[in-house]
């Protein structure tokens, strides 16, 4: 019997550059990432990431944190910073030299990147569209121009770039695969029971019905001011309705956590002690809700994907809003309402988000059995069309460009 040819030679060596934004583009680069180790390919990745991206195996020669900036006035203050660190990326990837640039969402730094990068012939991969079938939809022909495949979350978005000429790939969204449809109601309850209050496990399964809704005014520091105290004064009107209602409040950092706690000392009379503000765990608490009221944001996909009814609100300063809704090209804001393109869960926004608004929204969902039962089925359907493992689907795409390459 011959023995087994050691001369058989490495698969070749590969070198993926990688630049991500926001905690949200760490998180699903670190699972593509993930996806791609286990192919066996000879890689090494680097480039600018955050501690998930670290703990998939990338070299995060910058930190996350460098683009991690919110609204105009901070970007342009940073502007020179971020000229130098784009500048010295470019130079970076050509020296090393990368075979295949990879930007994930921050389209914004991403884009000028992969051009400049392009010019020096290095493909580049965008995953995360921007929300053209939202607003701004011009930004489809500097996608086309600035990179060579772009990968997208959503089933409908193909086809606005068909026009561009630019190949783009639907690979499904993260949140779907991660989230499982319908979760068991009374056991998210008893897991916050233990984390927070003794008081929670006698609300949960109690036979008089008690009703359990989810406050989300944002994650930022300007959604929560604009939102959290509209927000609590529907949550004491419903607390006067139902003596048994129970308001969770999750929190997604320690500033906001502080910014809220402010808000309910200094606001809330009535049913101060069935408020729960929970640090972080949005998901369980949704999770664990009869129904949410969520400020719009990916955080109304991720209901949705729960399958939890939910009453959509926004506000903004009112030129911005002005502004915005000349460039919208939707009737919607919301992510489930534009993924049904319909309106199958209300949309409170600007002025008609107040209190007694909320109020009558979420009574009126709540009151019509039927209703609600045709809107899990709309949900389900959404968490069926994007559940297609999106990090499996966005490796293979990268790998296929890398070997290209």
């Amino acid at each position: 019997m011959q023995a087994l040819d050691a001369s058989i030679p490495d698969p070749p060596a590969l070198k993926l550059a990688l630049v991500a934004g926001e905690s949200s583009g760490d998180q699903i680069g670190a699972a593509v990432l993930a996806s791609l180790f286990k192919r066996g390919l000879n890689l090494s990745v680097q480039g600018v990431g955050g501690p998930a991206l670290a703990s998939a195996g990338m070299r995060c020669e910058v930190s996350i944190d460098a683009l991690s900036l919110r609204g105009y006035v901070e970007v342009i203050r940073h502007l020179p910073r971020l000229l130098r660190l784009r500048h010295r990326l470019i130079q970076d990837f050509r020296q090393w030299p990368a075979d295949v640039f990879l930007g994930v969402d921050a389209p914004d730094f991403n884009l000028k990147l992969a051009l400049e990068l392009k010019r020096k012939a290095i493909r580049s991969i965008h995953l995360v569209g921007p929300s053209i079938w939202a607003w701004r939809p011009e930004r489809k022909w500097a996608m086309a121009r600035c990179v060579d495949h772009l990968l997208l979350l959503f089933p409908f978005e193909s086809e606005l770039y068909r026009e561009t000429g630019l190949q783009t790939s639907f690979v499904g969204h993260p949140m779907a695969d991660q989230i499982r449809f319908n979760p068991d109601r009374l056991a998210a309850r008893l897991k916050l029971a233990l984390q927070l209050s003794p008081e929670l496990r006698e609300a949960g399964p109690r036979p008089d019905g008690s009703r359990w809704f989810c406050l989300l005014p944002g994650s930022r520091s300007d959604e929560i001011h604009q939102h959290a105290a509209l927000m609590l004064d529907a949550a004491q009107q419903l607390a006067i309705r139902y003596r048994h209602a129970i308001f969770l409040l999750p929190a997604a950092s320690a500033s906001i956590h502080a910014q809220l706690e402010a808000i309910i000392r200094s606001q809330v009379r009535v049913c101060a002690q069935r408020i729960f503000l929970v640090r972080g765990d949005a998901r369980t608490c949704m999770a664990a809700s009869d129904q949410v009221l969520a400020a719009s944001g990916t955080v109304c996909l991720e209901a949705a994907l729960i399958g939890r009814p939910m009453v959509i609100i926004y506000r903004m300063p009112e030129l911005s809003y002005r502004w915005m809704r000349r460039l919208q090209l939707q009737p919607w804001i919301g992510l489930p309402n534009i993924l049904a393109q319909s309106f199958v869960v209300p949309e409170l926004i600007q002025s008609q988000a107040n209190p007694a608004a909320m109020v009558r929204a979420l009574e009126l969902q709540w009151e019509d059995e039927a209703a609600r039962g045709r809107l899990e089925g709309v949900f389900r359907a959404i968490h069926d069309s994007l559940r297609c493992d999106c990090a499996s689907r966005a490796a293979s795409i990268i790998e296929s460009e890398l070997y290209r390459r």
